[in-house]
């Protein structure tokens, strides 16, 4: 927000501009005649927010858990931080988070222009609203720390596959350029019948030739069209999310128990903080970035609202399996849903641990059969014709 203020000094008519910081720490002139505010939301397509590097943020806030564990106040804790952080994006984001919070100004929109996770926005604006400073912060490290070893390990496993198809898609772009062409010759000419393989090589080598960059230029145009509907439609980002919430096999189990982890440990932080279930579930909704994920809570939030119980409010989205449903079902009947929602926080904890080793195992031995087939393909195609031109030349 930028505020314009016309006042009168001398007897000219000046205009002074002023950041929203500024405005509220009450840097204004004497003598004014007019304040006009205005936000500046229509950025250019070029434009970027300022990134925030994950790292870098888990570093600031392990710093920031230490003091606030030690008993510093917020504020004093975030003035420490700022001085001491050397990377101007990290010093100005917990400069305006400190403002907001001295200021009781709206986190989200004060944070606005930072690029940040989800969670981050999210979790700092109900740790404004509930004050359970000490628990959300060290909540909101572990969760962004546990995620970040998980996706360095993920690119350990990736990378050795990833090079090696690489590397292998290199070779094929010279065996179509080089070798696959000498081979059509020679075949063509002797009249050398092919096999399936074989041709299904040449196909491929004349569409490579003729056809593959209409075919990127048109694969590069959806991907942008796809990009901008899901940018822009919300029926569309519906769609993908719960494309990717639910049918992709195994990375879909993965990103839904890496949501509900994060979901249910923010319930247990609020239920400890003394807050009914009700109010606890409508809070949390901030917290959800998935579209589908959303309309699920918040059909269980409309049930509860009808009257209906908690247990079967969760039963009727079908989206928790059935050992969650009982616990909680449990839960309802003995009023303990603060402890059973620290349980369910550690079962898809553990679950979405369990599925990140598995998928680890899975996908190196995937990318080597893939290599392998590939090569065997090409191997076939090239040599069983010449096992043929030569069973003609012994004739």
């Amino acid at each position: 927000m930028t505020y314009y203020i016309k006042y009168q000094e001398n007897g000219k008519i000046k205009t002074k501009v002023l950041e929203e910081e500024q405005y509220h720490k009450k840097n204004l002139p004497n003598n004014i005649i007019e304040i006009k505010k205005k936000n500046i939301t229509n950025q250019s397509l070029f434009t970027q927010n300022k990134r925030i590097s994950n790292k870098e943020l888990i570093n600031s806030l392990y710093e920031l858990n230490l003091m606030l564990e030690a008993n510093l106040l917020l504020d004093d804790a975030l003035e420490i931080l700022i001085e001491n952080t050397k990377k101007d994006n990290i010093k100005e984001f917990f400069r305006k988070l400190k403002f907001a919070f001295s200021n009781y100004l709206d986190v989200n929109k004060s944070l606005k222009e930072f690029k940040v996770d989800f969670l981050v926005k999210s979790l700092f604006k109900i740790t404004q609203d509930n004050g359970n400073i000490k628990e959300n912060i060290s909540i909101l490290y572990e969760i962004l720390n546990e995620e970040y070893e998980t996706r360095k390990e993920l690119k350990k496993v990736f990378a050795y596959p990833f090079i090696l198809l690489i590397s292998f898609f290199l070779a094929l772009y010279a065996i179509f350029k080089v070798v696959v062409p000498k081979f059509e010759y020679m075949f063509t000419q002797n009249d050398i019948p092919l096999s399936f393989a074989t041709k299904v090589l040449f196909q491929l080598k004349y569409f490579f030739e003729n056809y593959s960059l209409i075919f990127l230029v048109l694969f590069s145009f959806f991907i942008f069209l796809i990009y901008i509907m899901y940018k822009n439609n919300l029926k569309v980002r519906y769609f993908i999310q719960k494309f990717i919430f639910l049918k992709i096999p195994i990375l879909s189990a993965i990103y839904r128990y890496q949501q509900f982890y994060r979901y249910f440990t923010v319930i247990n932080s609020l239920l400890n903080s003394k807050y009914e279930f009700y109010e606890t579930l409508n809070k949390s909704k901030s917290l959800i970035s998935n579209k589908y994920f959303l309309d699920r809570i918040t059909k269980i939030d409309n049930l509860l609202k009808s009257g209906k119980s908690i247990s079967y409010s969760f039963s009727k989205v079908e989206i928790f399996d059935d050992i969650v449903l009982n616990i909680i079902k449990t839960a309802e009947k003995t009023n303990s849903l603060t402890k059973v929602s620290f349980d369910i926080k550690n079962i898809y904890k553990k679950r979405f641990t369990e599925k990140v080793k598995f998928f680890s195992l899975f996908i190196e031995p995937a990318f080597f059969i893939l290599i392998m087939g590939l090569i065997i393909w090409i191997v076939l195609a090239i040599f069983v014709p010449l096992w043929s031109m030569s069973d003609i030349l012994k004739v």
